[in-house]
């Protein structure tokens, strides 16, 4: 199977952290023993010295057998026996176009790497694996609206100490950075980390063998864990069992007022209970167990993996930037604004496009009211500047300054014409916004209103990316690079993001 780049990597590190010399690691790897020690040096630099939130990214091929991956699965569970030719007419009963001859290889795939069915929870050494899984809960809070909230688990197999903690989403930052608080918890991480099948470590089954999520997998290459996709509940025990300790105990007859007095809670009770409750199997307590296993963890980097989301946002007319649906304000200059964020845990930092920092805020949870920095409102200001607005928009170009011109000398409410259409770079790209702006002074239309329909009849809408979109990752790496180096228009951003469905979509083939 072909390796990417992303598998090299990791093969590299945990191989070199199992005792490969760097000779071994070229002749078994098929590598140049120059490339090796690259790697090398690349991921100890990362770890010592910090990173960029910013991944890069690999697309892959897909074969049309793929999607039918999880009903193969499931006919050999029921009939382990099943023939390459009665599996193929199955398949094609549920819409399967392929040939007989990839269903016979994929069969044949499968059949060499799967584990009897009877596969039993082992014991293992200390300091070896991990597992980690999720699992939502209904709270009804007493003080906040009831939610449905995620409790992220992780225990060691060896002592069996566990890390817990209530989360609002089960996405991928949120597993990342509860990832690194385990690390904190525990003072460093298990050789091999088992998961389920969740589509922030796992992209798919190719022939049997897993895909893993090139970020997730950029990630454990920094802490050099080997994850490990497990397809059935039965292979996570150790994680899975203590969730009903969590429902009997934790949850069972407790009231909580909001979210974050169940995670205070639950920090106390991992403290209090779980550690040292003597263990069902292992006879001892976790956190006696645990002195046995500490010092073979891996150890912990010195510089922990940065995992903030950085994404692209359109300033709001009144000067303020949505993230996650709360609002935070920024500088009445900077309204109507390219800025970029970058969003960690517990706080948000916006700039220009410059990268100069324009605003800091503390991160508040959703629902929240709008976050206003009073340093950045004015004691005396119109709702709207005039100024402002037509040098903002004749920034745009020639055809815009005349547009602006024309606003002004036509329109009563001048300032929210001159507001929408500044607005209207959210949704669509400049080069789109200036060819509506073109036509509109054609026919001496200066209107906001015009600008609308002639983009929504000429133009496709696009939303500005983040980080979570890997093709939109790479171009927000390549700008911020040249934007170092020199100011760049406001035009070179939004055009350089603005093909962003195009490539997404071929970066999930």
């Amino acid at each position: 199977m072909t390796r990417t780049p992303e598998d090299v990597v990791h093969a590299v590190v945990t191989l070199s952290q199992r005792g490969w010399s760097q000779r071994r690691l070229a002749k078994e790897l098929g590598l140049s023993r120059n490339t090796v020690r690259g790697i090398l040096e690349k991921v100890q630099s990362q770890r010592t010295q910090g990173h960029s939130a910013l991944p890069a990214l690999l697309a892959k091929r897909v074969q049309i057998i793929d999607a039918y991956a999880e009903m193969i699965e499931k006919l050999l569970d029921e009939f382990p026996e099943i023939t390459a030719v009665r599996l193929h007419e199955k398949l094609q009963d549920k819409g399967f176009g392929g040939g007989y001859t990839v269903v016979k290889d994929r069969l044949r795939a499968i059949r060499g790497r799967r584990r009897p069915a009877g596969v039993e929870r082992i014991e293992t050494a200390p300091g070896e694996q991990g597992q980690q899984d999720w699992s939502p809960y209904d709270i009804a809070f007493t003080k906040a609206p009831k939610a449905t909230v995620q409790c992220f688990s992780f225990v060691l197999g060896f002592s069996r100490r566990q890390y817990l903690h209530f989360a609002e989403h089960a996405d991928f930052y949120t597993l990342i950075r509860q990832l690194v608080k385990t690390a904190e918890h525990f003072g460093g991480l298990p050789a091999e980390v088992l998961f389920d099948g969740q589509k922030s470590v796992l992209l798919r089954w190719e022939a049997g063998e897993p895909i893993y999520n090139p970020r997730f997998l950029a990630f454990a290459t920094h802490y050099g864990f080997r994850p490990r996709v497990v397809k059935k509940a039965r292979h996570k025990g150790k994680v899975e069992r203590p969730f009903q300790s969590v429902e009997g105990n934790l949850l069972n007859a407790r009231h909580f007022e909001d979210l974050a007095q169940l995670n205070a809670f639950a920090k106390w009770w991992v403290a209090n209970k779980s550690d040292v409750k003597i263990h069902g199997t292992t006879k001892e307590r976790p956190l006696d167990r645990f002195e046995r296993e500490r010092n073979l963890l891996l150890p912990l980097p010195a510089q922990p993996y940065d995992t903030a989301e950085v994404g692209y946002r359109i300033v709001s007319f009144d000067a303020f930037v949505d993230w996650d649906t709360v609002r935070y304000s920024v500088p009445m200059t900077n309204a109507l604004d390219l800025v970029v964020v970058r969003a960690t845990t517990d706080t948000l930092f916006i700039y220009d496009t410059k990268h100069e920092p324009i605003a800091q805020h503390g991160r508040m949870p959703k629902p929240h009211e709008p976050v206003i920095d009073e340093g950045h409102r004015p004691k005396k200001r119109g709702r709207n500047d005039i100024p402002m607005l037509v040098e903002k928009l004749s920034a745009l170009g020639e055809v815009a300054d005349v547009f602006a011109a024309g606003v002004v000398k036509r329109q009563q409410y001048r300032g929210v014409h001159l507001a929408r259409t500044l607005q209207l770079r959210e949704r669509y790209a400049v080069d789109d916004l200036l060819n509506a702006i073109e036509r509109a002074v054609r026919y001496r239309a200066f209107d906001a209103n015009t600008i609308e329909r002639i983009l929504e009849a000429t133009a496709t809408p696009r939303t500005l990316p983040d980080t979570g979109q890997r093709a939109a990752a790479r171009r927000i790496q390549e700008i911020a690079r040249q934007a170092c180096v020199a100011p760049r228009p406001l035009e070179d951003y939004v055009r350089a993001l603005g093909e962003r469905h195009r490539e997404d979509d071929d970066d999930e083939a």
